[in-house]
Parts: structure tokens; C-alpha cells; sequence
């Protein structure tokens, strides 16, 4: 579920309200297509091949963790492992039909609205491994996408899910999955779940911010926005190395509001949900600095380095 390489717009997408899902607002961490005054010339269809099989349904990508892949531990950085779990799904999209190449001709993309991963380790420099996903659900505006990690052998050590959204770029509204011709991609759905807790909710109450960054050109993705993974990495930056030398993370969760841009300052505010779990909000102030919108949510579990 890639987004869309096209000129830019900024599109605030209203979606209906649906538990623990932040925002019910959600600008697209995709750039929208130029318009077009041509009403479709064929009717919206995702797929004319043959219907897949279970093991299509659920596909594996084989890794290995290089050098320039690595964080200061000799571990995949978690930074590394989000932006590889975005190109799964992406490679498995295209290969339902139902990715950028199809969703661009249409003038659609994805948009991805929460990330939960979860590992019981990350792999070190050199270890092989493997990238599994697949469509688990679909709802009326949102599609739940699963994971999981594996040794080489197929030995699970972590999961993940996600939430998306397919944006229509003519009507700047998300489209009715369960409405969709030909009865879109439910033929690629598979009923199995992942063994760990849904995403959770936390607010943050802090007035003074742990980090301040102000986004660059190397935070910014295709489309002009701050990189949607990147945010982890501002996460993990508000602790110092002694706090790395001796904790290290086993759960991220990722809730994506408002997008930022070059030029704009980003305040990271953390409390202490326990002695395991941290909450983060990313804001940025409004226009006229008197108060500040939130871009992000998050919540990291923790535990003490073996």
C-alpha cells in the first residue's frame, strides 16, 4: 500500500469516528493526483485474475540486516524495520492488484492511519529473516493489515498490524470499502490474526516538551511530509545513550494525525506510563503560537537490555 508520486496538494480527509483509532481527522501522507474533469471510463475493478490461493494470500519477503541497517547495538533499528514493513505491504498490494500502480490509475491511495509492532528481539548485523503480511479485515473506510516476523525457518518473533484508509483523490473523501465493484479485495482477505494486544490510547498531559526538531530535508518522504517512521526515531532520540545502554524497546505504537512540513518545529512530549510503557505526543504550534496541534501519538514498551 504504497501512496501516490504526484503533484502536491494538501488534503484533509474527514473519516467517521471509530474506537481507538486517532484522529477522526487525518491529513494523507500521500500527494494527491491533478484533478480530472473525466468522469471514469471503466468501472472500478481491483482484480480480473484468478482468485488467489491461501499461500497468496499471505506472502513472506526475505531480509537480511546490513551494516548501514543497523543502530550503535549492531540491532536492526526499529526506524529500519517500519520503513521495510511499508514496503511489504506495498509488494504485496501490487501483487493483489490493489496497490500504487492500479490505485494510481484511478486516481485512489492508501493511507496509513495506525502501526503497532512488536517483537520479542531485533535481529543483529548479518542475521536473515523474513517480512510476512497479509489483508486480515475490511471495515465500511478502513482495512486492517497484519504482519509477522520470522527466522529463516519460519519461527515467528514478532508481529505487527496496521490501519489503512483508500483515499479518492477526485472527491477527497475515503471510499466505501465494502461497496467497491467486483467486489473489490476481499478476495484477498485472510481470516488469521496475530497473537498480541490491539493498539492502545494514551494522552499527554506535559506542557514542556523533552525534544524540540525542527523538520529538514532529510525527514521529509516523496511527498514533501515529514517521513511517517521518522517520527520513531524522534522517539527513541528523546533518551539519552545510558538510557539505550541498558533499555531497549520491544513495542511501538503509532498514531498518525496532521502532517509537518519543512521549516516547522516539532515538540516531543513524554510521560511515564509505568515502568515499561512511555507516551509520546508530537505537536507543532499554530499559526499564531498560541497553542499546538497534535501530529502524532505514541506509545513505547520497554524492558531492560539482557
Amino acid at each position: 500500500m504504497r501512496p501516490a508520486t504526484c503533484p502536491t496538494h494538501r488534503l484533509r480527509v474527514k473519516f467517521p469516528a471509530r474506537e481507538n483509532l486517532f484522529p477522526t481527522e487525518l491529513l494523507i501522507f500521500a500527494l494527491s493526483p491533478r484533478r480530472s474533469n473525466r468522469r471514469w471510463e471503466q468501472p472500478f475493478a481491483l482484480s480480473t485474475r484468478k482468485l488467489p490461493t491461501m499461500a497468496e494470500k499471505k506472502l513472506f519477503y526475505p531480509f537480511i540486516v546490513e551494516p548501514f541497517q543497523e543502530d550503535y547495538t549492531g540491532h536492526l533499528a526499529w526506524s529500519t524495520l517500519g520503513n521495510l514493513i511499508l514496503r511489504v505491504s506495498s509488494l504485496h498490494a501490487e501483487t493483489h492488484n490493489f496497490g500504487f500502480t492500479y490505485m494510481q490509475t484511478h486516481h485512489r491511495g492508501w493511507v496509513l492511519s495506525r502501526l503497532v509492532l512488536e517483537l520479542d528481539h531485533l535481529p543483529l548485523s548479518g542475521e536473515r529473516y523474513q517480512l510476512g503480511t497479509w489483508v486480515n479485515r475490511i471495515y465500511r473506510h478502513f482495512t486492517d493489515r497484519l504482519y509477522v516476523v520470522t527466522d529463516p525457518n519460519g519461527v515467528p518473533f514478532g508481529y505487527g498490524t496496521s490501519t489503512w484508509a483508500l483515499i479518492d483523490y477526485e472527491t477527497r473523501q475515503p471510499v466505501n470499502l465494502e461497496t467497491l465493484p467486483d467486489g473489490g479485495f476481499h478476495q484477498a482477505l485472510l481470516d488469521e490474526d496475530v497473537p498480541i494486544d490491539g493498539p492502545s490510547r494514551a494522552r499527554v498531559q506535559e506542557t514542556e516538551p523533552v525534544l524540540r526538531h525542527t523538520a529538514a530535508y532529510t525527514d521529509l518522504d516523496i511527498n514533501g511530509h515529514f517521513n511517517s517512521i521518522r517520527y520513531i526515531d524522534l522517539l527513541l532520540n528523546t533518551f539519552d545513550k545510558d538510557w539505550h545502554d541498558t533499555h531497549t524497546v520491544r513495542r511501538v505504537e503509532m498514531a498518525y494525525g496532521l502532517e509537518a512540513y519543512a521549516g516547522q518545529q516539532l515538540r516531543v512530549y513524554r510521560h511515564t506510563l509505568s515502568d515499561d510503557r512511555v507516551a509520546f505526543e508530537v505537536r507543532r504550534p499554530t499559526e499564531d503560537e498560541k497553542s499546538e496541534s497534535v501530529l502524532v501519538r505514541a506509545v513505547l514498551t520497554v524492558k531492560t537490555r539482557n
